[in-house]
């Protein structure tokens, strides 16, 4: 079994009812600039974080890192400014809100996408099934 085989405890990787996900840092050297501490999340949710936050102009920097592989925790450091238009300035809290906010959106168009397309796949009825062994014979001759 994996985990009998390393140090990974399971309630390290399971969310557990009390658990505090996520703990903001906020820096008293650089304004508006705050290092979140997001445990049991891995590079996934952290660099789709990191892709959100970089469409914001108003971020100025959207970093992470995993400070081991086995520690089930992601460091994100997140800045923001002003980018000139004369918007107010989010915190960097209420920029990682709002990109949370924008990957929730991105889940829910995207199960929108797929219910409907597998509703388009039950009423056409002209396709046929793969033939599995078909596929197979095709990559056993490359």
């Amino acid at each position: 079994m994996l985990i009998s085989n390393n140090d990974i405890a399971p309630e390290s990787l399971v969310d557990m009812k009390g658990d505090i996900k996520i703990v903001e840092h906020q820096s008293n050297k650089n304004p508006n600039t705050s290092l979140f501490v997001l445990e049991k999340e891995d590079h996934t949710v952290a660099n789709l974080l990191r892709n959100k936050l970089h469409t914001n102009s108003l971020v100025k920097q959207a970093g992470y890192r995993v400070p081991h592989p086995t520690q089930h925790r992601v460091e994100m450091r997140i800045q923001t400014a002003s980018d000139g238009s004369g918007k107010e300035v989010p915190t960097p809290q209420q920029a990682l809100l709002g990109a949370l906010n924008e990957c929730m959106g991105d889940l829910k168009r995207l199960e929108a996408m797929l219910v409907e397309s597998l509703e388009s796949v039950k009423v056409d009825s002209r396709h046929e099934p793969l033939d599995v062994n078909v596929e197979k014979r095709a990559f056993a001759e490359l």
